[in-house]
Parts: C-alpha cells; structure tokens; sequence
C-alpha cells in the first residue's frame, strides 16, 4: 500500500538498495532502459498509476539530451510538467520527488542546459506544493565544482554504487523532512 514509485531510464535500473534505505516504506523501481519523460507519461497507467504510489521519484536519465532526444530546458520542464500533470487527474499521490539531470564526465558541454533546466524546475516546484525538485549536483561534485569521478562508473555517464547512495540520502532527509513537515501540520493544539 502507499508505495514509492521511482520511475526512468537506465539510472533506475542501476539504483540498488534503495528499498533498505526507506525501509519501512515500500519501493517499486519501475526503469524502462533509455526512457526519456514521454515515454514515462505514455506509461503511465501500467508503470505508475497501476500502483497507486503515495509518492513518485523521477530520475531523468542520459536519454533526454543524448541518444534518444536532445531536449532544450524549456522542453525538458514541459516534459516533466505534463507527466505531473497526468498524475494529478487520479488524486492519489501526495508529492512528487523529481531529480534535475545529472552533470556528467562524459558530457561537459551539457552543462549549461542542465543548470538552466534546473532552475526552471525549481521554478516550477515553487507553483506546485505536490513537486519537490533534488539537485544531487553539488553532492557528485570535487573541490573545484566538477563531477567527480568518485561517483561515476568508467563510463562517465552512469553512477557507482557510492554516487546513487548521495542520491539515496538526498532522497531519504528530503522525504523525512516532508513527513516531519505534515505531521506538524496535521498537530492539534
């Protein structure tokens, strides 16, 4: 009941242990090989929906500026609104976590667009109490600002099992502090 629905590409298949680390709450890793956000929102019903999830986290992957689309900010934001929005017509989920892409080693000329897409997302979560934006960014950095290759397979794209455990951990205090956060809420004086 009530579970956590992580939903993407290829980075949602590589992210273990993910189910210990929220443990007790239930976690389904729906990934869908190089899935881009369009492909996530024209699922939705069999990846998402189906489950009734009392919370979404969506990791965008290497798919949306590579391979399979090369999206602009403004495209990328619309995306991921619409998938938002796809959700909000059943009522069931109370918020939605959404991952800001990724900088990599492989790809520094993505850079810009990855940081103009993450301020618009964050602008967009300003709108939308249901979204909550994570930037793991500054947590897969070295001393100088860069993606450190601490956190990254030799591929220079995909994560290590120490860079998804900075995702983990982002995703772990945010969703705690959420809870925290109704539960005072919901407080009679």
């Amino acid at each position: 009941e009530d579970p956590v629905v992580v939903v993407g590409g290829h980075r949602v298949k590589l992210w273990r242990d993910l189910e210990d680390l929220l443990a007790p709450r239930a976690v389904l890793m729906r990934g869908l090989g190089d899935a881009i956000i369009e492909d996530l929102t024209f699922n939705y019903t069999d990846l998402i929906g189906f489950y009734q999830p009392e919370t979404i986290v969506v990791l965008p992957g290497n798919s949306e500026f590579h391979l399979r689309d090369n999206k602009s900010p403004q495209d990328l934001a619309a995306a991921l609104r619409e998938l938002v929005a796809v959700d909000a017509t059943y009522d069931i989920t109370r918020k939605v976590y959404v991952f800001a892409p990724l900088k990599t080693l492989l790809h520094p000329q993505d850079y810009p667009v990855i940081e103009e897409s993450t301020d618009l997302l964050q602008a967009w979560a300003e709108t939308d109490h249901r979204v909550e934006i994570l930037d793991a960014n500054p947590l897969l950095f070295d001393t100088e600002g860069n993606p450190s290759a601490n956190f990254f397979l030799a591929d220079g794209v995909n994560l290590n099992e120490l860079g998804y455990l900075r995702l983990s951990m982002l995703l772990r205090t945010q969703m705690e502090a959420d809870a925290m956060a109704l539960a005072g809420n919901n407080t009679v004086p």
